[in-house]
Order: C-alpha cells, then sequence, then structure tokens
C-alpha cells in the first residue's frame, strides 16, 4: 500500500505500472466474479430461485446451508479485499471529491446488502431474490466504473497534468 503514501501516483515510474497492473486484475476478478456467480446460482431470479428452493418438476435440488454459509464466507473476504484496494486507488486518482465519496459509498453499501439479502432469500423469503439481484450487478457495475476510472486517471493525462 505504498501508493497511499507517494504525492503524486500518477508519475511516479515505479507505482504507475503497479497500480496500472492491479486495476487489470481488480477488472479481471470482477468479470470473472459475475460469470462464475452466474454458472454456480444463476444470476436471474428464476435461476436464482431454483437454486436456492429447487424444482421438484425438473429434479433440481436445492442448496446446502453449508453452501450458502461458504459463499457468504468467500464473498465478505473477497469483497472487502477488492473494493478496500479499488477504494484506497480510486481516492488517490479521482480529484472530484463529491464523485468520488459518492461511488465508493454506493459501492461499499450495494456489496454489503448483496452480503446481507441472499441469507435473507434463503431463510427469509423469495422476495429478497430481486433485491439481492440489484444489489450484486449495482456493486460489480460501479466497482467496474472505478477501475475503469482509475485507469483513466492513471494513464490519462489531465488538463491539470499538463501545466
Amino acid at each position: 500500500m505504498k501508493f497511499t503514501l507517494i504525492k503524486d501516483v500518477k508519475h511516479d515510474s515505479l507505482m504507475r505500472p503497479l497500480l496500472g497492473g492491479l486495476l487489470l486484475f481488480i477488472l479481471l476478478f470482477l468479470l470473472s466474479d459475475i460469470a462464475l456467480r452466474n454458472d454456480h446460482i444463476g444470476l436471474t431470479a428464476s435461476t436464482l430461485s431454483q437454486t436456492l428452493f429447487g424444482n421438484e418438476e425438473a429434479f433440481v435440488e436445492p442448496v446446502t446451508e453449508h453452501f450458502l454459509l461458504e459463499l457468504i464466507h468467500s464473498d465478505i473476504f473477497f469483497i472487502m479485499m477488492t473494493l478496500l484496494t479499488l477504494s484506497a486507488v480510486y481516492a488517490r486518482l479521482c480529484q472530484n471529491r463529491r464523485l468520488r465519496l459518492i461511488n465508493i459509498n454506493l459501492t461499499m453499501i450495494s456489496a454489503l446488502l448483496s452480503i446481507i439479502l441472499l441469507p435473507m432469500a434463503y431463510y427469509l423469503s423469495e422476495l429478497f431474490i430481486m433485491p439481492w439481484i440489484v444489489s450484486f450487478y449495482t456493486w460489480h457495475f460501479l466497482a467496474i466504473m472505478m477501475t475503469l476510472a482509475s485507469l483513466f486517471y492513471l494513464f490519462v493525462p489531465q488538463k491539470s497534468d499538463l501545466r
């Protein structure tokens, strides 16, 4: 996390490519997480409902509580590592204080909701499936946008850099 100590990360010859690589790996992680989640539990209301609660007509067994708890456990860890690192980079590169504050907070809140809403759907009601899907896509979309914006701020010269 040396980049949090360096004043001008955009012009540091060591940190700029390292942060670029980190951001590319975060982008790949976010995209592969969407594909993996779609494969494991589904990302539509019907596929997620069938995964969580089963389908007798199609002979689909519901997921076990053990599977769900492992999924939530890994989600907590990977979301924490991804978003805290991404937020630290984005906060250093984005000069617009208001935009930075809104994006980071909305991403964190929607990620937290995605962790909470999935077990609520499993244990309480199917009504929490659509809010989980919305929060899942929201935090992934915002995190991808923050990653792309960070890459842009890192590698594309801004007006303030040209002076």
